[in-house]
């Protein structure tokens, strides 16, 4: 999604898939017409057939473009082929740089997946298994690269990587209770990319020989 405050530097597609973005997340897709996307977006209803067909081509664009944003930050994570793999601080700063890119517009596609999400739909079910997709070839990736270890779970690891994810787009109203600010405020979401980096990367257990507990 183009993140641009300004409007009308963007062009009636782009609008269009801004302004739908927006209306789907907060109203539903069934709840939301055609004439309704066109004057939220200021272009004819025409434009809508015009580029997309009709409101389910609409959405259909929009999911794409959704699921773009993911792609590109799994590519990310993945870093690139052996023998040039990142370092973890490469890594980091490189999800520093697509969270900048993504930050302005990223409110309105964690309502849009948790709105697609929470109503146990056709439409969520279809968003979700397309995320769970692009997760699991980001895995065989990472496997046919060396970079996953032998005695990982490869049926639940994709899952565990999702559920790092979804967890703050689907809790962050209550994240925002609980720390005064959205788990997506710019310092707070870099934090957490790295731990989740961290935690994928090394997990939580301490290296070394485990320290033997007094008296023992």
């Amino acid at each position: 999604m183009v993140n641009s405050a300004d409007d009308e530097k963007v062009d009636g597609r782009q609008r269009l898939l801004n302004t739908a973005l927006k209306l789907f997340a907060d109203k539903g897709f069934d709840s939301v017409t055609v004439r309704e996307i066109a004057a939220a977006a200021n272009v004819s209803i025409g434009l809508i057939k015009h580029h997309f067909g009709s409101k389910d081509g609409l959405r259909t664009a929009v999911d794409d473009a959704f699921m773009a944003q993911f792609e590109e930050a799994l590519s990310i994570a993945q870093g690139p082929p052996t023998p040039r793999r990142l370092t973890s601080e490469d890594l980091a700063v490189s999800v520093d740089e697509w969270i900048g890119r993504h930050q302005d517009g990223w409110p309105d596609t964690v309502n849009y997946f948790r709105r697609a999400l929470l109503e146990e739909s056709d439409w969520g079910y279809a968003l979700f298994v397309r995320f769970y997709g692009i997760v699991q070839q980001t895995i065989a990736r990472m496997d046919a690269d060396g970079q996953v270890a032998a005695d990982v779970d490869r049926l639940w690891l994709p899952f565990l990587m999702i559920y790092l994810e979804l967890g703050t787009m689907l809790l962050d109203p209550y994240i925002r209770r609980a720390l005064g600010k959205s788990g997506f405020d710019g310092d707070l979401w870099r934090r957490r990319h790295r731990a989740y980096l961290n935690l994928i990367g090394r997990g939580i257990a301490p290296r070394g020989p485990r320290p033997k507990t007094p008296g023992a």
